[in-house]
């Protein structure tokens, strides 16, 4: 390369040729400048002299930097050719670091790029070819953009087409190809040799396509015998996966000697008689049980000597150990399956064998009922793909992994081991698509929780196993949550919201839920909008907001006045009303109910019927609440709110039976007569509830609420044997709650009552000890617990009473 000249000084302007040997004075030199800048042809020269100047140094730093640029991607071309990749990298990194790097520089840089890191990845395995692969492809993507150098353009698109061949990306790397062999026909026979693996290879790839550039290449002039081998190899292959296992025998016949004795040919050998023994397996032929034998030994044979002749062949090898463990799975050999795989992924883990032994294990494992170890295997083989829209293996389709992840999850799922479910699912994270992911998470979640509703109690209560089904409900609504959001652009965003919403309910995350419902208003404002607002004000009203329910709810009401979800609402309505103790308007809303279009046999009807009921009871409208609880027990017996109207209908029975016998009657024997009848009703009453939630006592299924009321209606069953004069059953009542409350506040008032009992019937000295108990009692209850809670009176208090009680006996 020339190197660059000095600028050549030019001429004085100011001096004259004929003045240029005698110098003028100074005054002289300056009264001649200022006439050139006075006369307009002076300052027309003096322009013209320096545009001559600038032009001529730019054009020559435009000639020397690209002469250089062309002298620099030359270089390149040739580090290239002479294969320094040590130069290549670094002269093209210097290149593609300068933004102002000539166009032509720039191509040649990236073309370098590509065939170095191409060339590299040849002498790679594992994980490193693959980054050798990938880094290759980034540069050769570029490289098609800003283009190829000049006559180098078929290379350049051979060695992407062949790297993206490599890296599986075989619909791409077909298109390359292509390009390269109508560039230069002389790639023509390397571009069928890999446009037949392409479509061998590739899963959506045509088997009959491959087949015939295959026969392309083999009719390709002059072959030596290691090409000519290759592709009758590569024949047998393509036959064999077209299902033709005497078509591929019949290819192995046109190998030479040298051919027919590698691994390669034995180990096709092993696998058309591994197709063959599948084939009769599959058939459930009872003749042919011999005959799957003879094969599968004669497969086993093949693969283990391939496995000890192919010594410098890895790859070979790594086929052979896998086949061999599907040979031992076939022949019903599972340990031996088991350990033929194990060694295939501890000898070869760079392979993609290693990853498709890994994944038969976790399915076979599954078939032995080991699902602590198929989870855990088939979860390691999920976070090797990486990618499983890119994800391919010459042995596992990408049907055959969704297929057992599939089965596998739903199998766990089946047998309530949902803690395997999950952690299979979870392994799926950043592998799988989110919203795949996000679905089974949530699925699991739910059969979780309705799992845990529905099993049996551990201990004594249920309230363990609840609290823990609402935890996953709560999960689950997250799930949908996050699934909603993936989806915002497509018709399930709304259905994954209102799934959402709705678990965010049953998990008792009210603002969770109402959260989603707004939003879920706002996207679909007709479908479930009724049922909508009515969870949405449900909502509110558990969120301790009665005035937001009732907006809501009277929007349900009014504007939804034909849809079922207005009467749910006005049931709603009603508990908001009495919430913010408004009773007259929430009878109003219960009594329009009532009297509407609704059936008795409808839910809304019976969930009305039971709430007018205890709301007329807890307001002392004794009258009213008899008529509306006789009805609804009378009606609907077996509901779950039946025990507790019972126990509020003999209340009822135990005051009218006070408020008579308070009054002096004008005939004492017919106001004794009702007064008993009226104790009897109420017993009878009692003892139903009492019977039915003994029998939930005794199954450990009852509740911190059922638990209340059975309390309940024990000192109410004692004090109506006591009216009725039955002091001996009454204080069976009181000892077995004395029992059940032996560390409770309440079980004072039950040694209080017993006393009473005691003293009615002159027992003395039983009334004694038993306020002793009392106080013994009263003592071991812990300083910090507030009786007043739970009882009528304060520590002191009791000690007070119980001391006078004693003393009044």
């Amino acid at each position: 390369m020339p190197e660059p000249q000095e600028p050549v000084p030019q001429p004085d302007l100011e001096k004259s040729p004929e003045k240029a040997e005698r110098p003028a004075p100074q005054a002289g030199r300056q009264k001649g400048i200022r006439a050139i800048f006075r006369s307009k042809w002076g300052l027309l020269t003096l322009g013209i002299g320096s545009l001559v100047v600038v032009g001529g140094l730019g054009g020559f730093a435009w000639w020397w930097l690209t002469s250089k640029s062309d002298d620099d991607a030359t270089a390149l071309v040739e580090a290239v050719d002479a294969q320094d990749w040590n130069a290549v990298h670094k002269m093209a990194e210097k290149a593609l670091a300068d933004k102002r790097a000539d166009p032509e520089l720039l191509r040649a840089a990236l073309f370098a790029q590509l065939m170095a890191y191409a060339a590299e990845a040849d002498r790679q395995t594992g994980p490193e070819r693959r980054r050798m692969l990938l880094l290759a492809t980034q540069f050769g993507d570029q490289a098609t953009i800003v283009g190829l150098p000049p006559g180098r353009e078929a290379d350049g698109l051979f060695t992407l087409g062949r790297t993206l061949h490599y890296l599986s990306r075989f619909a791409e790397s077909r298109k390359y190809l292509r390009e390269a062999a109508k560039l230069d026909p002389q790639k023509q026979p390397r571009v069928n040799w890999l446009m037949a693996e392409s479509h061998l290879l590739d899963p959506e790839g045509n088997r009959e396509e491959a087949l015939r550039f295959n026969q392309a290449f083999l009719l390709t002039p002059g072959l030596d015998a290691p090409s000519q081998n290759a592709g009758w190899l590569q024949q047998a292959r393509i036959h064999l996966a077209l299902g033709k296992p005497d078509a591929a025998e019949e290819s192995l016949k046109h190998l030479t000697p040298k051919g027919a004795d590698s691994p390669e040919a034995h180990l096709i050998r092993g696998e058309i008689l591994l197709f063959q023994a599948q084939q009769l397996f599959q058939s459930k032929d009872s003749h042919s049980k011999e005959e799957v034998v003879k094969y599968t030994a004669d497969a086993r044979a093949a693969f283990e000597r391939v496995k000890s002749h192919a010594l410098g062949d890895e790859s070979t090898r790594a086929k052979a150990a896998y086949l061999l463990g599907v040979t031992l799975n076939l022949a019903e050999d599972y340990d031996g399956a088991l350990a033929a795989w194990e060694r295939c992924c501890s000898e070869f883990p760079d392979y993609p064998e290693a990853w498709a032994a890994r994944f038969q294990i976790a399915r076979l494992n599954h078939r032995l009922g080991r699902h602590d170890r198929s989870v855990d295997e088939l979860a390691n083989c999920i976070q090797r793909m990486v990618d499983a829209g890119r994800f391919l293996n010459p042995w596992i389709s990408r049907e055959d992994i969704r297929q057992t992840i599939d089965q596998i999850w739903t199998d766990c799922l089946d047998k309530k081991l949902f803690a395997l479910s999950l952690k299979l699912t979870n392994a799926m994270e950043g592998v799988f698509p989110p919203e795949n992911v996000y679905t089974l998470r949530a699925k699991t979640y739910i059969a979780w929780g309705e799992y845990l509703e529905t099993s049996e109690p551990e201990g004594n209560t249920t309230e363990d196993n609840k609290a823990r089904a609402r935890r996953y409900f709560r999960l689950a609504g997250d799930e949908l949550t996050r699934l909603a959001r993936s989806r915002t652009a497509t018709r399930f965003y709304t259905e994954d919201l209102w799934q959402a919403a709705d678990y965010y309910y049953r998990g008792g995350s009210y603002t969770r839920a109402s959260r989603v419902l707004r939003e879920y208003l706002r996207n679909e404002p007709r479908r479930r909008n009724p049922q909508a607002l009515l969870r949405l004000g449900e909502c509110l009203l558990a969120m301790g907001k009665p005035d937001d329910a009732l907006r809501v709810l009277y929007e349900c009401i009014e504007f939804h006045s034909k849809d079922a979800a207005s009467y749910k609402a006005r049931l709603w309505a009603a508990y908001a009303h009495m919430e913010k103790a408004e009773y007259d308007k929430a009878e109003a809303v219960l009594i329009d109910n009532l009297a509407g279009e609704l059936a008795p046999t409808s839910l809304e009807w019976r969930d009305t019927l039971f709430t007018l009921g205890t709301l007329y009871f807890h307001l002392g409208r004794d009258r009213e609440a008899l008529e509306k609880l006789e009805e609804a027990v009378r009606r609907y017996p077996q509901d779950h709110r039946a025990p507790e109207a019972r126990y509020f209908l003999a209340e009822l029975y135990l005051r009218a039976a006070v408020a008579k016998s308070s009054i002096q009657p004008n005939n004492t024997a017919t106001q004794s007569a009702l007064t008993r009848d009226l104790l009897q009703t109420a017993l009878q009453e009692l003892e139903i509830v009492q019977k039915e939630l003994d029998m939930k006592w005794d199954k450990g299924a009852i509740s911190p609420a059922t638990q209340k009321l059975l309390r309940n209606v024990y000192f109410a069953l004692g004090d109506v044997l006591y009216r009725l004069g039955r002091f001996g059953d009454a204080i069976t009542i009181y000892v077995t709650l004395t029992n059940r409350l032996q560390s409770e506040p309440e079980v004072l008032d039950a040694y209080i009552q017993m006393a009473r009992c005691y003293r009615a019937m002159g027992r003395t000295r039983d009334a004694q000890i038993t306020l002793e108990q009392a106080k013994i009692m009263l003592d071991r209850l812990p300083q910090d617990v507030a009786l007043e809670k739970t009882t009528s009176f304060t520590r002191g208090e009791w000690q007070a009473r119980l001391a006078w009680s004693t003393q009044h006996l």
